[in-house]
């Protein structure tokens, strides 16, 4: 007879959840999550369709509010902490006022008449306003689907006409990079072009009092919405009405769709991804109360509100009544990773917190011994630092462990997966070149091409047993064909589209997409790899290895590099340059690996998750009528890297 084990002891939930998996997430969902009405059976359907907790009701919102607003050791507490280092401005929120303030908006939607079959799509920047209207759509029980900020206008328009919302919420500006980047102008043309309505729009009017007159005037010559409604005023009738903030909350089924989330279009045209209320929770509360220690209580994530990770961050820190910091702004610069993100570690004393590998990256390249962060921050707090989005060279987790004296934790989960998949759970493993250990709850595989499972240490694709856990995707939204051709490529098997190996301990380390993969000449190359060792080269920052056609091998490396600030095409000498990178690269790698030509350019293109797109940007300069995904965030960098390519040739 197994039980979950108290406190977590990982190897006696994996035989229990691999043994007995309906017990096991039975047992798990009575001890994580409130029902209203408690489900008829944990499962029932099929491993592709699998229908979790099916005849239960709950309610996600009150799960991660009204529990911890009950506990009066909680209500009082920093719940969410909203930071703008550009606008120079903080705005916290105790669980207390961050419930009323989604009970207010709550009382909004109703009014509007959104409903639990409704879908409400958010168009926004980070600001505080977007967590309390998911909040508020998961109280009332409709879906909310949030896009990332700069969305082209063929994009919105797509997404109007998939997402059908009944309600838009948007703001008139948001901060990105130290930038003033307007959401109306184009949110007006979508609506204007699309074939879909929605019944109102919603807008945060923001106006915040730092901003000198010239932007002031600026924020002011932002087109409005034909017909919007105004945040602030529509809360305001609530109280000239004399009606009350909605206290209550609508319970739904569990297989109702909390959110529909887009993923970041790394290999394409992003995936509409549709969670449930009760299998995310489920799932998701599980691993995130077993990987988080009680005593990190203050978890900061610089993650865009489009990101599955921000979901993640907010749900699990909620759950567990903590407190999670979110960011405006962007971290790209020099001064937010070298500064703004530090000194918001020690102000408010971060024990968690959330990257990507270009912070650290940068960091090491700029302050190897990481004497400059030390000598103006106090981040004794920081426990561990979690990385994720990409595929990361050793010298990263080397950093963080022995320069900035933290953890290192590495993630990997997908938008579709709905956890974290691969996670350093016991802060023990000191493996660089691996990740972790997989969730007691998913049965992981390495298949070769041929579909034949590989030994210890050999590359092939990441596949996982169906059915999956509670968490993951229930379809792509309107899209059933895409959806079953991830569950049909391989029988009985979730194919992850990412390549990885399994060490003699058991422990994963993803390589690369299976896309970044090339031959050459024969000869199989991961372009991650020489990416890898291209960064080793003390002058590049960020770098991108491509496979451009050639006449007789097919493929050939190139490699794209973004210089240190102070060197320029100009000024340094390529072919020295190449060589040099060559050096490490055949010092590390085969012969065939040596890139055949070098492209200095002023950025790497990334997804709105901050992912290379690295197959788009080899069609883009391999395919002379290549047209670029709709989802494109970097247009203008794309061409700019196919000139600076046309022009070294």
């Amino acid at each position: 007879m197994y039980k979950l084990s108290e406190p977590f002891d990982y190897e006696n939930d994996r035989k229990f959840s691999q043994n007995d998996p309906i017990s096991f997430w039975g047992e798990v969902a009575k001890k994580y999550v409130h029902w209203d009405k408690m489900y008829d059976k944990v499962y029932s359907g099929n491993e592709m369709y699998p229908d979790w907790f099916n005849g239960g009701k709950l309610n996600t919102c009150y799960n991660l509010l009204d529990i911890n607003v009950n506990n009066s050791l909680k209500r009082d507490q920093d719940a969410l902490i909203y930071e703008c280092p550009y606008l120079k401005k903080t705005i916290k929120l105790t669980y207390y006022q961050l419930y009323e303030k989604v009970c207010e908006f709550s009382r909004v939607l109703l009014n509007l008449n959104i409903c639990k079959d409704d879908n409400v799509l958010f168009y926004m920047p980070n600001i505080i306003e977007a967590p309390i209207a998911m909040l508020s759509c998961a109280r009332i029980g409709a879906t909310h689907c949030v896009l990332f900020d700069g969305c082209p206008v063929k994009s919105l328009i797509d997404r109007i006409e998939t997402i059908t919302p009944k309600l838009i919420i948007t703001s008139n500006y948001g901060i990105l990079n130290d930038e003033i980047i307007e959401f109306t102008p184009n949110l007006i043309k979508a609506i204007e072009l699309s074939n879909y309505k929605p019944n109102n729009v919603i807008t945060v009017f923001r106006n915040d009092e730092i901003l000198n007159i010239e932007k002031k005037s600026y924020i002011e010559s932002i087109p409005i919405v034909p017909n919007t409604l105004n945040w602030e005023k529509e809360i305001n009738k609530i109280k000239e009405n004399k009606q009350t903030p909605y206290y209550d909350y609508i319970p739904v089924e569990s297989n109702h769709p909390l959110s529909i989330l887009y993923t970041s279009g790394t290999t394409g045209n992003s995936k509409a991804v549709v969670r449930s209320n009760g299998g995310n929770l489920v799932g998701f509360l599980y691993y995130w109360d077993n990987v988080n220690p009680d005593n990190e209580k203050v978890f900061f994530s610089h993650s865009n509100i489009g990101w599955v990770s921000y979901h993640f961050s907010i749900i699990g820190s909620l759950s567990k009544g903590k407190t999670f910091i979110m960011f405006e702004g962007g971290v790209v610069k020099p001064k937010h990773m070298e500064d703004d993100v530090w000194e918001i570690i020690e102000r408010h004393k971060v024990n968690i917190f959330f990257s990507i590998p270009k912070t650290i990256r940068h960091l090491s390249k700029v302050d190897p011994d990481a004497k400059f962060i030390h000598s103006k921050y106090d981040i004794s707090s920081l426990n561990s630092i979690l990385i994720g989005g990409e595929v990361i060279e050793e010298s990263i987790p080397y950093y963080i462990d022995n320069k900035l004296n933290s953890s290192t934790r590495w993630i990997y989960g997908q938008t579709e997966m709905g956890c974290v998949i691969l996670f350093d759970h016991s802060l023990k493993n000191k493996l660089y070149n691996t990740m972790s250990l997989p969730p007691p709850f998913v049965k992981p595989l390495i298949l070769s091409e041929e579909c034949k499972e590989l030994e210890i240490n050999q590359i092939g694709e990441l596949l996982f047993k169906l059915p999956m856990p509670p968490c993951f995707a229930t379809t792509f939204y309107k899209n059933e064909i895409q959806f079953k051709k991830i569950l049909n490529k391989v029988s009985g098997y979730y194919c992850s589209g990412d390549l990885a190996f399994k060490n003699e301990n058991g422990y994963y380390g993803i390589v690369s997409r299976a896309d970044d993969q090339i031959k050459i000449g024969g000869f199989k190359v991961h372009l991650n790899d020489i990416d890898k060792s291209i960064l080793k080269h003390s002058s590049v920052i960020e770098c991108c290895s491509i496979g451009i056609y050639d006449q007789d091998l097919k493929n050939v490396p190139i490699g794209l590099l973004v210089l240190k600030q102070n060197q320029q095409p100009m000024t340094v000498d390529l072919n020295q340059l190449k060589n040099e990178i060559n050096c490490i690269i055949l010092n590390e790698m085969d012969f065939y690996s040596e890139l055949r030509h070098i492209v200095v350019v002023p950025a790497i293109p990334k997804t709105k998750s901050g992912k290379i797109p690295r197959l788009t940007i080899s069609k883009f300069l391999n395919e002379q009528n290549y047209q670029l995904p709709d989802n494109t965030n970097d247009y203008n960098i794309f061409c700019e890297i196919k000139d600076s390519y046309i022009k070294s040739k």
